[in-house]
């Protein structure tokens, strides 16, 4: 009798795979249905109503959470058979909110999201003014090659010397710029080493 290629007691070299080897698939979970996922069921909340056929009202409340209103249907026989009247064409609502509350259903809003990929716009933090003065005091210095003086820095932004020299130099006590002097003139410069590059 020959030896059948998954007999275990065949020798197959290391990392060789027999020619009958099983193979688990992997295949991704089934979706459960919406129901399964819910802890409350609208007929369950259907079959509780019907105890108002007995004269007992707003057990279905108790079953889908709602306590207060429970009681109050239970003591006034369903707000005198008003409110468990009412309760019978809202029951789908009524369950479909006590799932929502507890977490087994997204909120409707947020499945229409997740469904068309879209989110709420996040609004735009404004810039402050001294924080707008950096932001073009950092693109002056951009194109000058990481280095300002305070001229440029009037020139580039339309403030005044002190306006911008107080900009500067909070700068530099918050350790983003050094201050240096210009090798030829001796002009004070601000140097910008996020900006000098390159970053090896």
């Amino acid at each position: 009798m020959s030896e059948q290629p998954n007999d275990p007691g065949r020798a197959v070299p290391e990392g060789a795979v027999p020619p009958f080897a099983v193979v688990p698939l992997v295949t991704s979970p089934a979706q459960p249905s919406a129901d399964a996922d819910e802890k409350y069921s609208t007929g369950i909340g259907f079959g509780l109503w019907c105890f108002t056929l007995i004269f007992v009202c707003g057990i279905h409340r108790f079953y889908l959470g709602m306590y207060g209103t429970g009681f109050l249907w239970l003591l006034t026989f369903g707000l005198f058979g008003v409110g468990q009247f009412v309760d019978l064409f809202r029951m789908k609502h009524l369950v479909q909110k006590a799932n929502v509350r507890d977490g087994y259903l997204l909120h409707p809003r947020q499945a229409h999201r997740l469904a068309t990929g879209t989110r709420p716009p996040t609004p735009e933090r404004k810039l402050t003014p001294a924080e707008n003065m950096q932001q073009t005091l950092l693109k002056a210095a951009q194109a000058n090659g990481g280095v300002l003086t305070v001229t440029q820095g009037v020139l580039a932004s339309g403030l005044g010397f002190e306006e911008v020299e107080e900009a500067l130099r909070e700068m530099v006590v918050k350790g983003h710029v050094d201050v240096d002097n210009a090798a030829d003139s001796g002009v004070i410069v601000y140097r910008f080493p996020g900006l000098a590059g390159p970053f090896d």
